[in-house]
């Protein structure tokens, strides 16, 4: 490793996905964490950017330098290493900051120590969501892929400036289903896969319907309703939560109905008092990592699992 700065990045997501919960995810553009490490004496961890003053700023409180340290203990490296953690997605709103964090530290590490590539894909996700799992929780094992989506599929997503804690809204979640719930999931999930691999945005937005998560998460983001309504009303083809919230999204056949779903969705939050950021973007199918890490086609992740853009988008360098 030399002296310098060695950096990488990783998009904002989407997880859960509507009917996909804690199975499916979108890497978006636009916002963005950069992780940099360089050689140092001694352990250290800056944080700077988006709302950089309330994310923790240690090695053992910062999911960038929880993944660093389960990468050495993984491969043997001792190095210790200065890592600035540059903030461009926002925390708790649903849009993957912890686990963007923990993705562009890994890749940073990868390209630093390459070595530690030798730990293979599955070996990688396994230190990296070590990061994730300690701000919200482990989630079951995972068979992963990547499957790029059709840029025919605009975004739409509104942003409000309140918070929800994933670790919150995972501990209000019913821990048995109905049948007929499970099915409905099942079936809404595996067309909406179809649907955004073809770049119809009217079938997929058919297929947004969750009955685990959204039903028993939507009371508690105030506005929800509002949003739902007013996205609808404005041509959106489907409607659902980023992740557990406050982010919510909706899809669009094209850039400029999305531009008016998410002015309509911002507009929603404002009139229950909260400000609101809208965003008009499409899924990051972006690979410039190649040649990194072996291609994300399909890999068991034997324990915690967790929707990070290193998992199914491999993030920008």
């Amino acid at each position: 490793m030399g002296a310098g700065w060695i950096r990488a990045r990783a998009p904002a997501t989407i997880a859960n996905l509507g009917p996909g919960f804690d199975v499916f995810v979108l890497a978006v553009r636009g916002p963005a964490d950069e992780v940099a490490v360089r050689p140092a004496t001694r352990d250290s961890l800056q944080v700077h950017g988006v709302e950089a003053a309330g994310i923790p700023s240690t090695f053992s409180g910062n999911t960038a330098g929880i993944a660093i340290e389960a990468l050495r203990a993984a491969t043997g490296i001792s190095q210790a290493l200065e890592v600035r953690v540059v903030k461009g997605i926002p925390p708790g709103r649903g849009l993957g900051s912890s686990a963007g964090s923990c993705a562009a530290a890994a890749l940073a590490f990868l390209k630093a120590f390459p070595k530690s590539r030798d730990l293979g894909i599955a070996g990688v996700l396994r230190a990296a969501v070590e990061g994730e799992a300690a701000v919200s929780g482990r989630h079951e094992p995972l068979l992963l892929t990547r499957e790029p989506v059709s840029p025919r599929i605009a975004l739409a997503i509104a942003i409000p400036n309140f918070v929800l804690r994933t670790a919150d809204m995972r501990k209000i979640l019913p821990p048995v289903v109905p049948l007929r719930d499970a099915v409905s999931n099942v079936g809404h999930a595996a067309i909406l896969a179809l649907a955004l691999a073809r770049g119809d945005a009217a079938l997929a937005g058919c297929c947004l319907e969750d009955r685990f998560a959204e039903p028993v998460r939507a009371p508690f983001l105030d506005g929800y309703a509002e949003a739902r309504s007013a996205a609808l009303k404005a041509g959106a083809t489907g409607f659902g939560l980023c992740g557990s919230g406050s982010s919510v999204f909706a899809f669009a056949p094209n850039s400029d109905v999305a531009g008016s779903l998410a002015d309509a969705m911002c507009d929603a939050f404002r009139s229950r008092g909260h400000a609101a950021i809208p965003l008009v973007t499409a899924v990051d199918n972006r690979v410039p990592s190649a040649g990194l890490l072996p291609p994300v086609r399909a890999a068991v992740l034997g324990s915690a699992g967790s929707r990070s853009a290193l998992d199914f988008a491999e993030p920008s360098l």
